[in-house]
């Protein structure tokens, strides 16, 4: 099967279980049930790898690798499937490589030299949630990848993205930077004069 012969609005029979089980580009997954009806299995995240996985047959399967061998195939010797964004549960097919393990270091090397880690502050100055990566953040907050990307990089003027959070680089300056911006709106809005918050050191 050609990657680029597959449609994003169907579904894939997963190898192995007569057609039993079904995926999509997605990385979703249903059921055929006996009245020719389809029943979504919802993936669970597995503590000890944080890989979202699902249960066929009773026996646990990584997504990805359902993915893998649904629209690749058997792999060769020596080669590896892969998180393109380093996001180990965004399993969509578009971000699903194929690479040699030593090319994969180089890759992973790369990767992790230039992270978009991103946090997210509330209107009170408090972060509340870290993410591995800006396409994470989008995904848990029903944002697209560019909404987030583009606030991050200082790429628009509004402070507060669509639900109402800052986003910013895992980064001291980048936190530290939001955090006088929010204090600065919350002052203009209520009109009482207070001092900025000393700087802190985020130790991550």
């Amino acid at each position: 099967m050609r990657i680029d012969q597959i449609k994003i609005d169907e579904w894939y029979d997963i190898p192995g279980y007569g057609g039993k089980y079904q995926i999509n580009y997605y990385g979703n997954i249903r059921r055929a049930l006996k009245n020719g009806r389809y029943k979504e299995i919802h993936p669970f995240i597995k503590k000890s790898n944080g890989r979202r996985c699902v249960k066929l047959n009773c026996k646990e399967h990584v997504v990805m690798k359902l993915m893998q061998r649904t629209f690749y195939g058997e792999l060769k010797d020596g080669c590896v499937a892969y998180h393109k964004n380093m996001c180990i549960t965004d399993d969509i097919l578009s971000n699903i490589g194929i690479s040699t393990r030593e090319q994969l270091g180089k890759i992973t090397g790369r990767k992790n030299n230039c992270e978009r880690s991103v946090v997210k502050i509330d209107s009170c100055g408090q972060i509340v949630d870290f993410y591995r990566s800006v396409r994470e953040a989008g995904r848990k907050n029903h944002m697209a990848y560019q909404t987030i990307l583009d606030r991050i990089n200082g790429k628009v003027k509004s402070l507060y993205a669509p639900d109402g959070y800052v986003y910013v680089k895992e980064k001291d300056s980048e936190i530290q930077k939001a955090i006088r911006k929010i204090e600065l709106e919350n002052r203009k809005e209520s009109g009482v004069s207070f001092v900025s918050a000393p700087d802190v050191v985020f130790d991550f």
